[in-house]
């Protein structure tokens, strides 16, 4: 029986990332991936420079001026630029597959995929790349941490996340300042931190201790001070807890089994209309006169409280309903 000839090794890999921080964490297991299965092409990244921290172990540099210009005439071109020839391209997206010029060797990778929707982010797009002949990685998480992992400071503050990239994603702020009281009423500290999004949109902790990363690397220090973690369906926290560190997730419009932080303890309500999206496209859940959504309003501090103190390394002095 005559082999099957292997497909030839490209002389270049291009990794295309538009996402924000949270959908680029959940695609890096393809990345560790698509770095072990060729070793001997030059591997570019295109995507935000700040991401590069997560990307040079792994082999990857920046992307070239000219590939990196001939990536812009890609859509809806009638050929392939002569630039991108020999390249092989990997690109994560969510759920839409951008039309490409045809020839083009470009496999895409959504992390919402049509015909198996409610699988979590990351295994969606290890298949995907399975599918296409590069074999997954399924130590990502220990090579992360491996070259970027953290151990919880016992005595470190409780930093607390209230933004998200989607206002709907968001616990009420209230609930935040009453959780932070509570803490350092049992001689926790709690920490908030704003990210840029937080504040362009004005939001205030008031007289809360607050911390503002300028980058990348000021939080990944931050995080590395930390004893736990508290906040929703937001970047920050799935860098949390592929570091290593413990803390609570909540989550309301969309599903923890889709797009929750690894390690993480999931508080959700499981209210009949909850999750009730899947890319948060569209995703309108205001309502009158309320703080947010009914699936985030109703997670109260003390439950986050007692979901704290039962991760064990995060005593806080609560004694709620299950703790003795």
């Amino acid at each position: 029986m005559q082999s099957i000839p292997a497909p030839p090794v490209p002389d270049k890999v291009i990794l295309i990332h538009h996402g924000a921080l949270g959908d680029f964490l959940l695609s890096w297991p393809a990345v560790l991936s698509v770095g072990r299965a060729f070793p001997d092409s030059r591997l570019y990244w295109a995507g935000s420079s700040e991401r590069m921290r997560w990307l040079r172990p792994l082999g990857f540099e920046p992307c070239p001026p000219a590939p990196r210009r001939a990536l812009e005439r890609i859509h809806g071109a009638a050929s392939t630029p002569e630039e991108l020839e020999g390249c092989r391209i990997i690109w994560p997206v969510v759920q839409r597959i951008p039309e490409v010029a045809p020839g083009l060797d470009c496999t895409f990778l959504p992390a919402v995929p049509i015909d198996s929707p409610g699988t979590h982010a990351r295994q969606a797009q290890l298949a995907a790349l399975d599918r296409a002949g590069v074999p997954p990685a399924r130590d990502w998480l220990e090579a992360f941490r491996g070259f970027f992992g953290a151990t919880a400071q016992p005595d470190g503050p409780v930093l607390l996340f209230p933004g998200a990239g989607h206002p709907a994603k968001q616990c009420p702020l209230v609930h935040f300042l009453e959780l932070a009281r509570m803490l350092e009423d049992r001689g926790r500290e709690a920490l908030f931190v704003l990210g840029p999004a937080e504040l362009e949109r004005g939001m205030d902790a008031g007289r809360a201790r607050v911390a503002a990363p300028q980058n990348l690397e000021e939080l990944e220090t931050l995080l590395a001070s930390a004893g736990a973690v508290v906040g929703g369906d937001t970047g920050p926290m799935h860098l949390a807890g592929m570091m290593g560190l413990p803390g609570v997730s909540l989550f309301g419009p969309t599903a923890f089994a889709q797009w929750g932080p690894v390690g993480m303890r999931e508080i959700s309500l499981g209210l009949p209309c909850s999750p009730c999206t899947a890319t948060c496209a569209g995703l309108e859940c205001g309502r009158p006169g309320r703080l947010g959504p009914a699936c985030l309003e109703g997670i109260s501090p003390e439950v986050v409280l007692e979901a704290l103190e039962g991760l064990g390394n995060c005593k806080t002095g609560f004694q709620g309903p299950g703790i003795p």
